[in-house]
């Protein structure tokens, strides 16, 4: 008679807990309730306590059976690792969610199965294998009776990684406002509920927002901000503001895709924000921003930042150049999209470049609002010699002051050079070939070339050498020489070039020597 009221009372109870508890109904209730009668009838069915909590062995620890580790679920990833995320080898096996609590406010709230993998171990028709198999012990999670366990649960709703025969135990548990399939691509929509873990929480959950600032430019009548800010408590995005100068401006929603950003927090979503705010006053500004708190945690400061009203730009070329120095580069105004003046000092000497106003696509390409005409490019006349330090200002407009672009150092010389590339024996003589460059001049450079000590004037480097212009850009193509001096003597020749001088030099320059046979 006893053994036949037991299995009756058992199916009674588990259609009990099946009303009372959605997630534990995936689970064998029968099973379960008839090892409670059978360990500790007069307990289970007297008191108003769960039948897991008649049975509690506490995984084999000497934990008290009300404390956290025994209460049949698996601590959170966060409290393990300090990240509220699956750790590395694990795969989701499925989850669940709750309505009404208060950590996503109105939405639903996710709890996500990080379960071990099975490795090479098969299992059985469950899709679960032992933690043996897998290598997961089984404990209070950091060997804390305040913890919940972690590695002793094995089971799995089976709405993730389907593809995945065998998973090991519950290793730890995700928590998240954001829809599973939204984080995992193999995850399903179809729902799972346990309102009992409607109230679950770790410390490591209650987070305020985090982000970032990452872009703060003027534009012509207003200022570019961009970042990101995300709130682990909250289902979707949230709201950004900015303090400019002291004045609130609401910014909206941070719902803009940023891959970066969902690369280090899966649970992201679309985190970014980009955007122009109105504005035009001048001077300079402050800007602060914002990401507004959901749930647990507080508004958060996501960064500050001094917007530039100096010129902006780069000093990105000084050689030397027929008269002077040349230099070139780029300058822009924030405040204003015209082009500005640039200045150039040459060993602290100032000397006036112009106004920034050739085209520079790449600048454009960076400033879209200003467009590109802001290169420059000119020869600052230098009569010096030596090396010489070259410095580049953009000349402010409104607000602010004038900018060091940059500086660079560069040798002046008004000695000609060149190269004798070739001496050879030919029919009929001997060939020299090479360039020949007066720093001063864009004028051809006369070149002598003795022979064997002998003199011969083979005339003006006018020749094209498009590699020499490439080189030592400035001077133009027409810088070779290549010529046949009539030659009959037997026996080896020893060649040698000049450059003469044509500009302030007081020299001329030895080209070359090499000997012919």
């Amino acid at each position: 008679m006893v053994a036949t009221t037991r299995p009756l009372i058992a199916d009674r109870l588990a259609t009990l807990l099946a009303r009372r508890v959605d997630r534990r109904g995936v689970l064998t209730r029968s099973a379960l309730v008839g090892t409670a009668l059978a360990a500790a009838p007069s307990d289970f069915i007297l008191r108003p306590r769960s039948a897991y909590a008649a049975i509690c062995r506490c995984s084999g620890s000497s934990c008290d059976c009300g404390s956290p580790c025994c209460d049949g679920y698996t601590e959170f990833c966060c409290t393990i690792s300090g990240r509220n995320q699956c750790p590395p080898g694990s795969q989701l096996g499925g989850w669940w969610k709750v309505e009404g609590s208060s950590f996503c406010g109105s939405a639903p709230r996710y709890y996500l199965d990080c379960n071990a993998p099975c490795h090479d171990c098969g299992c059985g028709p469950g899709g679960i294998c032992g933690g043996e198999c897998s290598g997961t012990p089984c404990g209070c999670a950091n060997g804390d009776c305040r913890n919940r366990k972690a590695g002793c649960v094995g089971f799995r709703y089976g709405q993730c990684n389907q593809q995945v025969a065998c998973l090991g135990p519950i290793i730890c548990r995700v928590v998240t406002c954001i829809p599973p399939w939204e984080i995992d691509g193999t995850c399903t929509t179809a729902v799972r509920t346990d309102e009992n873990t409607r109230y679950h929480d770790a410390p490591c959950l209650r987070t305020d927002p985090v982000g970032s600032l990452d872009v703060v430019q003027r534009r012509p009548g207003g200022l570019h901000l961009a970042g990101w800010a995300l709130d682990p408590d909250a289902s979707g995005p949230i709201e950004v503001y900015a303090q400019i100068d002291g004045t609130r401006v609401e910014l909206g929603r941070a719902d803009r895709p940023r891959p970066d950003v969902v690369a280090h927090y899966p649970m992201a979503g679309r985190p970014g924000f980009d955007l122009v705010v109105p504005w035009t006053r001048s001077g300079p500004i402050e800007v602060c921003v914002f990401a507004v708190n959901q749930g647990a945690g507080g508004t958060r400061q996501i960064g500050c930042r001094q917007v530039p009203t100096s010129p902006v730009g780069s000093l990105d070329v000084v050689r030397r150049a027929p008269g002077g120095v040349f230099v070139a580069g780029w300058a822009l105004d924030p405040e204003t999209q015209g082009p500005v003046d640039v200045r150039v000092t040459v060993n602290g000497v100032d000397l006036p470049v112009g106004r920034a106003d050739r085209p520079r696509p790449d600048v454009g390409q960076l400033y879209p609002q200003w467009g590109d005409a802001h290169g420059f490019g000119a020869v600052v006349p230098w009569e010096g010699e030596g090396t010489v330090n070259v410095c580049a200002y953009g000349v402010n407009v409104f607000a602010g002051t004038d900018t060091l672009l940059g500086c660079r150092n560069v040798a002046v010389s008004h000695t000609p050079f060149g190269a004798l590339d070739v001496v050879a024996r030919v029919d009929g003589g001997v060939r020299v070939a090479g360039w020949a460059i007066d720093p001063d001049t864009t004028a051809p450079v006369p070149v002598h070339v003795y022979l064997n000590g002998v003199a011969h004037d083979i005339g003006a480097a006018t020749r094209v050498r498009s590699d020499v212009a490439r080189s030592v850009p400035g001077w133009g193509e027409a810088r070779g020489f290549d010529v046949v001096i009539p030659w009959s003597a037997p026996g080896p020749v020893d060649a040698c070039a000049y450059a003469i001088n044509l500009g302030a030099g007081r020299s001329n320059t030895t080209l070359g020597c090499r000997r012919a046979t």
